[in-house]
């Protein structure tokens, strides 16, 4: 049985930069805020007494994230800038061409589409300067909505969304669909280089 000091932790993980509220651990978890504020203690302790450990709880307006630790910014600073694009990975050409036709989308829209979990490739898109977030959608969870920068449309030589090619009005959306957006969009962009 996982024990609730990993809920928490993993809930911490996947809240991302967004970060998380005591009371919505709680919500999650069937705990007390009181436990919660525990437990969150416990593993803001082992983080910081954990030498072999690189991450750290932060704590802003009451809201809780994870990160790197501050010893470790430079580092992790130069893996972000190195992570600039040279090649995109056919998930990432994808993850891109969604985000383009669909914007402003979020990750669990893009999900169902690509049938797969994003959340690490936005990430890195994100970072790459090719996506950003554009808002929060007003649902439960207010899940971060994405859309393409201006260097993502550089990137791709589009002046706009507008030149993106126009896609079938009868097209019926399926399991395929991503397959063949990708391939229609390679194509049109490799027939204006």
């Amino acid at each position: 049985m996982i024990s609730n000091l990993a809920k928490i932790e993993s809930l911490l993980y996947a809240s991302g930069d967004q970060g998380i509220t005591l009371r919505q651990i709680a919500q999650r978890t069937a705990l007390s805020v009181a436990a919660v504020r525990q437990l969150v203690e416990k593993i803001i302790e082992k983080y910081t007494t954990d030498e072999n450990c690189g991450l750290k709880v932060f704590v802003s307006d009451d809201v809780y994230r994870l990160g790197t630790k501050e010893a470790l910014s430079a580092l992790v600073g130069d893996y972000i800038n190195d992570a600039k694009p040279r090649v995109l990975s056919e998930a990432a050409l994808e993850t891109i061409s969604i985000i383009m036709y669909n914007q402003p989308i979020t990750r669990i829209e893009i999900d169902q589409i690509r049938g797969v979990n994003s959340s690490a490739l936005l990430h890195r898109l994100v970072n790459q300067d090719l996506i950003e977030v554009t808002g929060v959608k007003e649902e439960v969870g207010n899940p971060k909505q994405y859309g393409i920068t201006n260097f993502g449309l550089d990137y791709f030589g589009l002046k706009s969304l507008k030149d993106l090619p126009e896609l079938p009005k009868d097209e019926v959306l399926d399991d395929d669909t991503s397959d063949s957006l990708l391939t229609r969009f390679n194509k049109e962009i490799d027939k204006d280089h």
